[in-house]
């Protein structure tokens, strides 16, 4: 199944690069206004998704594709009446690749004024497509961050092109999304030094922040670049070219000097609060250092600049890093939930915020097998889990499936990695289920797997529309407050209403 989702991925950046070439005049000028040559154009595979509701996916039925597996790779979605539509539709097209250099998904710029959806949407994830474990443009850098021993870590598609194409080779991008653990563990492959570039703006800083600790967290160096107010890479190098942002970059300072100097930038170190708080954040990032002789380096740097002593700075480090040391020991020794007495909510502490349909999903595919994985899967995507772990256990199942593995419970508790979803796995396994919200507590009918999975999925395709009208009503009143028509969004509207209004007809109860 991987290497079908692969080739699918591989034929759709040809197809919407030869689209570019093609018929998308307008995406190659919007390309070309941004300053990026043919050859890097080429380079980076960039291309368009015609604006029709079908382009892609008759040119994938006259390859023979399986609909199925295109749904799987997030290039087509299916109608309420059993067809299928694009994903991609009049937007420029970044193919995202692996570190192997093959197409695993897709970002996607908005080009059309009447597109309802954001500015940039990407691919769901798909079994060969995490975004939380991918970099943009890590395929092509990575050489140059073995050569430089430094990674440059920006935010956007079109941040690092400008950078590519101006000669700065070591750069990536988390693609829009807060920096992850497994983004640092795949750059930390490569280098052991970061350096941010974030926009130079308050949210920019923010941003910087954030990813921070996560590489101090995980024994790489940082440090940070800032550029100019209302500039980002893309926009600065291209006034500036190679040098000024390389100048840019030297000028990089460690995380220290960057917390204090937007402490003072924003007024923090004028007063005696202001200074506490600014040094609690920076000893708070210090704590997050393994190396202890790095971290005595620190300690004593922050003495110096802020008239502190190191005593004090020590007392302050050892309070964090015992709290730290607390919250990882609750964490590994909080006991797996066991059921509560029948016919009461079973699925307790490990299943907290999940919601009750997706954990339903859940536990009902584990119970029926391949057989209601298959239901399921039918009906909806495994992105339109909106919580990480059944997201991902749910992922996971459906790649089972497609493989033809069993679906053992202690197997898949064993697969997980990530100690918070072998944790909710283990709860959905070993706990007694909640009964569906069908059956009163005082029966003692147990709802089958399937009847289970329908009851959910009817819930989540119900909230899914609920959540596509709230989303075009607020486009709706913006697009009205701007003097746009809003046409398109009343028809929007009354098509999201009809959808609604057939799926409880269909046996579903109306909302409370």
């Amino acid at each position: 199944m991987h290497e079908q989702l692969y080739e699918v991925c591989r034929t759709a950046a040809q197809f919407y690069h030869n689209a570019l070439l093609g018929e998308g005049k307008l995406a190659l000028e919007y390309l070309r206004h941004r300053g990026f040559s043919d050859d890097t154009i080429r380079l980076f595979q960039l291309g368009y998704a015609p604006n029709s509701w079908d382009a892609f996916l008759k040119h994938a039925a006259e390859k023979k594709f399986p609909v199925e597996t295109l749904k799987l790779a997030g290039l087509i979605r299916g109608r309420e009446d059993g067809s299928s539509y694009d994903y991609f539709r009049g937007r420029a097209m970044f193919p995202i690749m692996s570190t192997t250099g093959r197409v695993v998904g897709f970002g996607a710029r908005k080009l059309f004024e009447e597109d309802p959806l954001g500015k940039y949407i990407n691919s769901p994830e798909t079994p060969v497509y995490n975004k939380s474990k991918v970099l943009y443009g890590l395929y092509h850098a990575r050489e140059a961050i073995r050569e430089n021993d430094n990674a440059i870590l920006v935010e956007g598609y079109a941040d690092l092109i400008s950078l590519f194409q101006a000669g700065v080779k070591n750069v990536v991008a988390s693609s829009g999304t807060a920096l992850t653990a497994d983004q640092i563990l795949l750059l930390g492959r490569y280098t052991k030094a970061i350096t941010v570039v974030y926009d130079g703006d308050s949210a920019g800083s923010a941003a910087a922040l954030r990813g921070v600790d996560l590489i101090l967290d995980h024994n790489l160096d940082v440090r940070i670049a800032t550029l100019p107010q209302g500039e980002d890479p893309d926009s600065f190098v291209r006034r500036g070219g190679r040098e000024a942002f390389q100048e840019a970059v030297g000028r990089a300072v460690s995380f220290i000097d960057f917390i204090a100097t937007a402490a003072e930038r924003d007024g923090k170190l004028a007063t005696p609060e202001g200074k506490t708080e600014t040094v609690r954040l920076i000893v708070r990032s210090i704590g997050k250092i393994n190396d202890e002789l790095k971290r005595n380096f620190f300690i004593k740097e922050v003495a110096e600049k802020h008239g502190l002593s190191e005593v004090t700075l020590y007392r302050e480090l050892e309070k964090e890093t015992a709290g730290m040391r607390r919250g990882e020991r609750r964490e590994r020794e909080r006991p797996v939930p066991r059921a509560r007495p029948e016919g009461a909510a079973v699925l307790i502490d490990a299943l907290g915020g999940v919601p009750p349909a997706e954990r339903d999903l859940v536990h009902a595919m584990l119970d029926g097998g391949s057989e209601v994985v298959r239901y399921v899967f039918g009906h909806i995507r495994a992105d339109d889990f909106t919580h990480p772990h059944t997201r991902a256990i749910a992922a996971s199942l459906i790649h089972k499936v497609e493989e033809g593995e069993a679906l053992d419970a202690s197997t898949l508790v064993n697969d997980i990695g990530d100690p918070a979803q072998r944790r909710f796995m283990t709860a959905v396994v070993f706990a007694k289920y909640q009964l569906s919200k069908r059956w009163n507590e005082s029966e003692t009918e147990q709802a089958s797997p399937l009847r289970l999975a329908e009851d959910a999925v009817s819930t989540l395709r119900r909230r899914s529309l609920d959540r596509q009208f709230e989303e075009n009503l607020r486009d709706m009143k913006l697009a009205s407050k701007q003097g746009r028509d809003v046409a398109a969004y009343q028809e929007r509207n009354q098509e999201l209403i009809g959808k609604r209004k057939a799926l409880f007809q269909k046996g579903d109860p109306p909302p409370v």
